[in-house]
């Protein structure tokens, strides 16, 4: 096979570059319209990739030029059979040897991170013809005839060959050595070896080999690729090393932060040379299993988040789960009045906030020990309660209300740069309480097929607010996750400061929950989902702190909302600009352990939540705005 491939080498390289050029062009041509070989993997990919970039003809003419790509790669690893050193370097060129070239003088080594861009079989050789020891990790070809003819290709310029099964101490050993290994990654793995991480925005099974080796010994991994350019000479490229940033202190989080940035760096790369990569490829196939690096998590503490405060272990209501909730409880209703001149700008609920400040005396505390779940304030609240008159309730003006009735949001939801799900939040026409007229607020959570895999959730989260005093009367969570049906509702009665809340959870993982009692309620507390609608309402200034109460489960926190920046924020629905707010949540000035939570509101009338970025015990879970709908 080799001779005649040298044969048909020596007479394409008598044939004028136009006329392969012409030849690579009918080829392709044939293919794309004639064969329609694997057509509809390249159009699908092509429109995973680019459907919010490129218009349907940009589409197809970078399809047809990648056929065209295809046919002049066969036709230039012909050509090059029967090259030799000096022939090659004539059609070649190597670029940013510099990025490594301490190392390859120090005989230190290192890795490549490669990809099926351009004509990747010229990229190793191309290297070692200038100098860089390298080998390269491959899959052992389906027909014997090709793996004789890559083997030889391969070696004939030094390039060392391992194949994928029994290669730790080899791969270790050539580094020790000196040597550069090149791992390819643009293609797909599955569970239990992969890791789905993201790739031009949709996820993709990833090997997690490269992550494991950087795990085992700090290697420095330096994107590598090749591309043919207009003069069509085939150009390889070293990149500057990869900068992972602050990894994890899990193993498991870092394989996946490191995975994430070599996708990245492929990412960036492909989309320089679109029109040269491996679209045939399915490199977006269903993640059906679960990852060896991937831990169980309960994703009701991500949904907690979205709620700005971690601790919720919500619930889901009657027709969901099959959970009949108990008829409401009766509650004093309030009386909401204008408020007086000068309490207009007043924010209605931080004088209760104060209370929470103030340190506890010996004698409360003693108290509060005697109580099971009552919050270190509640005695020190019911004290008060007794001597003080009901609390005011004042109308908030309706033009400082920043949303109405009929707005829709949606917002993508990542978690360790893996899809999460997706979030919906509407405001509604709410029932009448106590003679009051409501707003509906109303949100769901649903976990991506991805992370269905893992653990299935779909929370439902609904407040019903009064229209006017912007303070709760009922929060009802419905949750419907794998491992747990349950059911959750509070009822407020601001007037005598007590909580009703009531749960249910079936559960065989976690054994059945029946739970009814009343709670020391601070006033005008929000629940957990009017909290992010009432940061909304809040103007905000830099660096000045805004506080209000939320109630979550028998404890009423203290929110602390602190803008730190005023940014642009880029989302499908547009740019905006943002206030960058740091959350903080507290108990008696003691802060509630977690990870950094931001949000970013837009800084005008409404507010929108624009973004969110909340790192939590494994990685983080992030959101941004992807839907807008006022009424």
């Amino acid at each position: 096979m080799i001779i005649l491939l040298k044969i048909i080498s020596i007479v394409l390289n008598f044939v004028p570059l136009k006329l392969l050029d012409f030849t690579s062009g009918a080829a392709g041509w044939v293919l794309y319209s004639v064969f329609r070989f694997r057509r509809t993997i390249v159009d699908q990919n092509l429109t995973l990739a680019f459907a919010n970039e490129k218009s349907e003809r940009e589409l197809e003419l970078l399809a047809r030029a990648n056929y065209f790509h295809y046919a002049r790669t066969m036709i230039e690893i012909i050509r090059s059979v029967t090259w030799d050193k000096k022939e090659y370097q004539k059609h070649t060129c190597l670029q940013g040897f510099e990025n490594i070239r301490n190392l390859v003088l120090e005989k230190q080594g290192g890795v490549f991170l490669g990809s099926h861009l351009g004509n990747w079989e010229f990229a190793v050789s191309t290297a070692a013809l200038n100098g860089v020891p390298v080998d390269v990790i491959v899959k052992e070809a389906k027909s014997e005839v090709a793996q004789r003819f890559l083997d030889w290709y391969r070696k004939r310029f030094q390039v060392g060959v391992f194949f994928e099964t029994k290669i730790v101490r080899e791969i270790f050993n050539s580094i020790k050595g000196g040597r550069f290994i090149v791992f390819i990654l643009d293609q797909f793995m599955g569970p239990p070896i992969g890791v789905p991480v993201n790739f031009f925005g949709k996820a993709a099974g990833t090997a997690a080999g490269l992550a494991l080796f950087c795990e085992k010994r700090d290697l420095p991994v330096f994107p590598a690729y090749n591309y043919r350019d207009t003069n069509g000479r085939l150009c390889t490229v070293i990149e500057p090393k990869i900068e992972y940033g602050i990894l994890a202190e899990d193993r498991e989080t870092r394989i996946y932060q490191r995975t994430q940035a070599y996708n990245d760096a492929m990412e960036k790369i492909i989309r320089r040379h679109p029109e040269q990569w491996l679209w045939i490829h399915r490199r977006w196939k269903s993640f059906n299993g679960e990852s060896r690096w991937q831990k169980r998590t309960n994703l009701s503490c991500l949904f907690a988040i979205l709620l700005l405060l971690v601790s919720c272990a919500g619930p889901k209501t009657s027709t969901p789960t099959g959970i009949e909730l108990p008829p409401d409880p009766q509650i004093a209703a309030p009386v909401v009045e204008p408020a007086q001149p000068g309490e207009e700008e007043t924010d209605p609920s931080l004088a209760e906030t104060k209370e929470i400040a103030k340190p506890e005396t010996k004698e409360i505390k003693k108290q509060s020990k005697k109580t099971k779940r009552t919050g270190p304030i509640k005695e020190e609240v019911q004290a008060r309660s007794k001597e003080q008159a009901p609390p005011h309730f004042h109308v908030i003006p309706s033009d400082k209300i920043p949303f109405e009735i009929g707005e829709r949001v949606e917002m993508d939801l990542r978690w360790l740069a893996v899809p999460a799900g997706k979030a919906v939040m509407e405001v509604r026409e709410g029932q009448i309480i106590h003679g009051r007229p409501t707003y509906q607020l109303w949100g769901n959570v649903l976990s991506s097929k991805i992370v269905d895999a893992i653990y299935h959730v779909d929370n439902t989260a609904e407040s019903f607010i009064d229209k006017e005093a912007f303070i709760p009367y009922k929060f009802l969570l419905h949750m419907v996750e794998s491992k747990q049906n349950k059911e959750t509702r509070v009822a407020f009665d601001h007037v005598n400061g007590k909580a009703f809340y009531w749960a249910k959870r079936i559960s065989e993982r976690w054994g059945n929950l029946d739970q009814d009692r009343v709670d020391t309620l601070i006033p005008k507390a929000k629940d957990l989902w009017s909290a992010i609608y009432y940061a909304r309402y809040l103007n905000y200034k830099l660096n000045e702190k805004q506080r209000f109460v939320v109630y979550e489960n028998g404890q009423n926190w203290e929110v602390e909302l602190t803008p730190v920046a005023n940014e642009l924020v880029t989302s499908r629905v547009g740019a905006f600009q943002c206030w960058k707010i740091l959350v903080h949540v507290s108990l008696n000035n003691v802060l509630k352990p977690m990870g950094d939570v931001y949000m970013w509101l837009s800084d005008d009338s409404k507010k929108h939540l624009v973004k969110f970025d909340a790192k939590i015990k494994i990685g983080s879970l992030y959101g941004v705005l992807t839907s807008i709908k006022e009424h």
